[in-house]
């Protein structure tokens, strides 16, 4: 029998600041946040400037001492399984056990040299495989399409010799395969909770195919948040920038939900944007809160919109959780 989680709520920082990151994070263990995560973009999302997601990590694990600090996601697209091991490890020292390893096969990128290529979803399939044993094994020897070592290993180990968690975001039928046969959590983006709902059952279904406890997977989630005083407030704020999630990440949810495929933040309806994200007052937060929770979401990571009033929204947010809980 897999034993029932706690429900935790995580806050994504954007990695705009080394000094806010410090501070966000202090203040988000302060008011009750479970994790504090960050994304790994080359260009900010929602604002240009961005550090390095480990630098940032490593600020965070240095300024707390309860949360769990995670990534959401490092980009495998332009990573090697063997680099990306000991900067895990190192991270996972630093925070005391604290740290949750998110991973995403994530965007190709022509501007920086990371051209489009079909078989990324194998090849995220097996960094992670690849990635795991290199976090648990100090004499690795693997023989992939993708990635061949031969009797690799560190000598420094995880803190206490732990097993790092290993999560995974997954948008495709494909994707969500390599979740359940390889990866410790699922960390889905702009997702509905009723398709949610759906795919979790999917996942843990095929994992129990693969031989595996279906239930031993972290049912993660992240989604955008904007709260304020009223609702036209809340999406006279936010919807313009929120209306680009539903271009960059969710051709896949969009078309699953029947909506299509949108190019440009201006063919976005509202009632699209508020489906994918969390927009309105406190108590319109909390109810949509509730019903991820409901849907089977363990560990709901939020991530408040535009960066500029994220310190002021921090305590919107965890009154929200308050209700929803």
């Amino acid at each position: 029998m897999v034993r029932r989680r706690r429900k935790a709520i995580g806050l994504s920082i954007p990695n705009f600041s080394i000094t806010a990151s410090r501070a966000i994070a202090g203040t988000a263990e302060k008011t009750g946040f479970d994790s504090v995560w960050v994304n790994d973009d080359l260009v900010g999302v929602f604002q240009k400037e961005t550090f390095d997601p480990y630098l940032c990590m490593a600020v965070m694990a240095e300024s707390t001492r309860r949360l769990s600090v995670g990534s959401a996601v490092l980009a495998t697209y332009r990573k090697h399984p063997v680099e990306t091991a000991l900067k895990l490890i190192s991270l996972d020292n630093l925070s005391r056990g604290r740290l949750i390893a998110g991973l995403g096969s994530c965007c190709p990128s022509e501007q920086w040299g990371f051209p489009a290529r079909e078989d990324v979803n194998d090849r995220f399939a097996e960094f992670i495989a690849l990635l795991k044993r290199l976090l648990t094994s100090d004499n690795v020897h693997f023989e992939g399409e993708f990635f061949k070592v031969r009797g690799a290993g560190f000598a420094v180990r995880p803190y206490r010799g732990r097993s790092i968690p290993v999560w995974a975001a997954a948008n495709t039928d494909k994707a969500l395969r390599t979740i359940a046969r390889v990866a410790d959590g699922w960390l889905p983006i702009c997702i509905p909770p009723t398709i949610y709902s759906e795919e979790l059952q999917a996942v843990r279904e095929a994992a129990e195919a693969f031989g595996r406890r279906g239930g031993e997977i972290v049912a993660g989630c992240m989604a955008f948040i904007h709260i304020d005083k009223r609702r036209e407030m809340a999406w006279e704020k936010s919807h313009r920038l929120l209306a680009q999630t539903a271009c960059w990440f969710n051709s896949a949810r969009t078309r699953k939900l029947g909506l299509g495929v949108f190019k440009s933040p201006d063919q976005v309806p509202i009632d699209v944007v508020e489906k994918l994200n969390i927009v309105g007052t406190v108590e319109d937060a909390a109810a949509r809160i509730g019903e991820y929770l409901d849907a089977g979401v363990e560990h709901l990571v939020l991530q408040p919109v535009p960066v500029e009033e994220i310190k002021a929204m921090i305590p919107r947010i965890a009154g929200a959780v308050e209700l929803a809980r």
